[in-house]
C-alpha cells in the first residue's frame, strides 16, 4: 500500500510546482471512493456503486452511525468541506438541509453531483479550495468536514475560513487524524525501523506519508486540535477519540479493541461553535 501513496506523491510533484496544486493532483488521481488504494479504476459506476459507498461511509465510521444525527440539520444551511463521493452531503440533503458542498478536486465535484442526482437530491456542489472559500461571511448554520482538513496545505487557514463563513451561534464538526494514537506510533516505528525508512532520512512525522492517504497528512493531539480551533475563533466544546470499524490490531478481543479505540484511536472529532458577540443573540 505504501508504494501506491509514494508513487502518487511523486507523480503529483512532477506535474506541478505549487504545493496546493500538487495536493489537488494527488486527490484527482486517488479519489475517496473507499476502493482499495491499489484499485486501478476508483470511479463508481451506477446507482448501486454509490449506495455501496454510502453504506461504507457509515459502517466504516461507527462514530457517525451511532453518535451523529444528520436530521438535526433539517432546515439549516450546511456546508460540507471536502465532499469526496458525496455521502455526507446526500445524508444532510435527505434529512432536509440546504446543502452546499465544496472540494479541491473536479473529480469529487462530479462524483458528488452524480451521487445526488442518483438519489434525486438537491446539492449545490462547487470546486473550491477551502483555504479560500468564495462565500460571504456568516453564510452557513453548520459546517461539516470528515477527514479532510488535515489533508490541506494549511489546516489552520481552513479553520479560519470556517469561522468566517459560519454565522455567530452556528455550529460545526471536523474530524482529523490523532497524533496521540496507537496507529501513529505503531505503524510509524514499523516503517522507520523494520522497513528501513529511517536510513532514507524519514522521521516519525514524515514517514506517515508512506502508508497514509493524501499528499499532506497532518496529525493533531486533542489539545492541539482544541487550541487550533480556538485560535481560529471557534469554541471547541467536545473532542471525541474514535477509530474506523475495523480492528486496531489483529485478533484483539472485542472489548479491548473498543476501549483502545476510545482511548487511542486514529480519529479526532472536534465539535465546535462560533461564539455570539458579547451583546448578540441567536438569529
Amino acid at each position: 500500500m505504501g508504494s501506491v501513496f509514494v508513487d502518487a506523491q511523486i507523480n503529483a510533484r512532477e506535474r506541478a510546482a505549487d504545493a496546493q496544486e500538487r495536493n489537488r493532483l494527488w486527490w484527482e488521481a486517488m479519489p475517496m471512493t473507499y476502493e482499495s488504494w491499489e484499485q486501478g479504476d476508483r470511479i463508481p459506476h451506477g446507482h448501486d456503486a454509490f449506495d455501496r459507498i454510502d453504506r461504507y461511509f457509515l459502517d466504516g465510521n461507527p462514530w457517525l452511525r451511532t453518535r451523529f444525527d444528520f436530521t438535526a440539520a433539517r432546515g439549516r444551511r450546511v456546508l460540507e468541506i471536502g465532499c469526496g463521493a458525496g455521502s455526507a452531503s446526500c445524508l444532510f440533503a435527505a434529512a432536509g438541509a440546504e446543502v452546499v458542498a465544496v472540494d479541491l478536486t473536479q473529480q469529487a465535484v462530479e462524483l458528488t453531483r452524480a451521487n445526488a442526482r442518483a438519489k434525486g437530491l438537491d446539492v449545490d456542489v462547487q470546486r473550491m479550495d477551502a483555504e479560500s472559500l468564495h462565500f460571504p461571511a456568516e453564510s452557513f448554520d453548520y459546517v461539516f468536514s470528515w477527514g479532510v482538513i488535515h489533508h490541506s496545505r494549511s489546516t489552520e487557514t481552513v479553520m479560519r475560513e470556517i469561522a468566517r463563513v459560519l454565522r455567530p451561534g452556528g455550529r460545526g464538526l471536523c474530524m482529523v487524524y490523532n497524533r496521540a494514537s496507537v496507529r501513529y506510533y505503531l505503524h510509524g516505528l514499523f516503517w522507520l525501523f523494520a522497513k528501513g525508512k529511517i536510513l532514507a532520512g524519514y522521521d516519525l512525522e514524515s514517514v506517515q506519508g508512506c502508508y497514509t492517504d493524501g499528499y499532506y497528512q497532518r496529525h493533531f493531539t486533542p489539545r492541539e486540535l482544541r487550541g487550533a480551533l480556538g485560535a481560529a475563533g471557534l469554541r471547541c466544546d467536545r473532542i471525541s477519540i474514535t477509530h474506523m470499524a475495523k480492528r486496531m490490531l489483529p485478533a484483539l478481543p472485542h472489548r479491548l479493541d473498543e476501549w483502545l479505540k476510545r482511548e487511542a484511536g486514529w480519529l479526532l472529532v472536534g465539535e465546535f461553535e462560533k461564539p455570539l458577540p458579547t451583546s448578540g443573540r441567536p438569529a
